[in-house]
């Protein structure tokens, strides 16, 4: 019975983890990625597939493309891959392919990934000394920047916004599409009213991408709305602390 019971909390302890963020897990890893490692996956003979130049002048497909090439994989440690050191070389879909110079933190040790951004696979798999990115991995780093948008829109005054807006922005612009986060028919009206203060404007900005990617997070549905609700909160705020800003026609917008 002990034995049954300890298997019980095993299979619970997995669902509940794989269950955790979905919506921002799809955004990060590619999909049907099998959580296999493959000696050759990656090399100059097999290299990933990431599809991120397959359309070249659509930038969200180019950026989706490398969000899920820099989310999908970690270090053996769980630490996160540096892809900053980027060249080219022959091979192929297109003649050419990109090599990255990958470094890892804790041994030092050095792997070069070749990466084919002009095809998409239907298959993804893990090179040779990394492991796939996990749930339980994803929830130890998003965390504590959900943690810090919280407390962002619980406070009574916009202090916290300015205190954790570059590190929330800063990882949120590094792990994940941002193009998911911006919806043109709930921001519109603020980036295109060029009566509003700049600083305001910034303001509202953060605040709704902060929000959406919340709300993402927590897979509270109507994303758009509560992000919405939660930046004319944010305004009012705002304004209360700072009456002399130039709210241009937003006031009436946020009614």
């Amino acid at each position: 019975m002990k034995h049954f019971l300890s298997l019980i909390s095993l299979v619970l302890l997995a669902y509940c983890s794989q269950a955790q963020y979905p919506k921002v897990f799809a955004v990060l890893q590619f999909e049907n990625l099998v959580n296999e490692v493959k000696p050759t996956y990656g090399t100059l003979e097999q290299p990933v597939e990431s599809g991120a130049f397959i359309h070249m002048a659509n930038p969200k497909s180019r950026n989706a493309g490398f969000v899920r090439l820099f989310n999908s994989y970690r270090w053996p440690n769980g630490e996160k891959i540096d892809f900053s050191k980027r060249g080219s070389t022959q091979g192929g879909s297109k003649g050419i392919v990109d090599r990255y110079v990958l470094v890892n933190p804790e041994s030092s040790d050095t792997v070069f990934l070749y990466v084919d951004p002009y095809k998409t696979s239907d298959k993804y798999y893990v090179p040779k000394g990394m492991i796939a990115l996990t749930p339980a991995l994803l929830k130890k780093e998003i965390e504590p920047i959900l943690q810090q948008i919280e407390e962002i829109n619980q406070a009574e005054e916009g202090s916290k916004l300015i205190l954790h807006a570059e590190e929330v922005m800063s990882y949120i612009s590094q792990n994940f599409d941002q193009h998911k986060l911006v919806d043109e028919d709930k921001v519109g009206p603020i980036v295109e009213d060029k009566e509003v203060d700049k600083m305001l404007m910034g303001y509202l900005m953060r605040s709704y991408v902060f929000s959406k990617y919340y709300a993402l997070a927590k897979d509270l549905g109507n994303e758009a709305d509560y992000a919405f609700g939660q930046m004319r909160n944010n305004f009012k705020k705002y304004v209360k602390l700072n009456p002399e800003t130039n709210t241009g026609k937003i006031g009436e917008y946020f009614k």
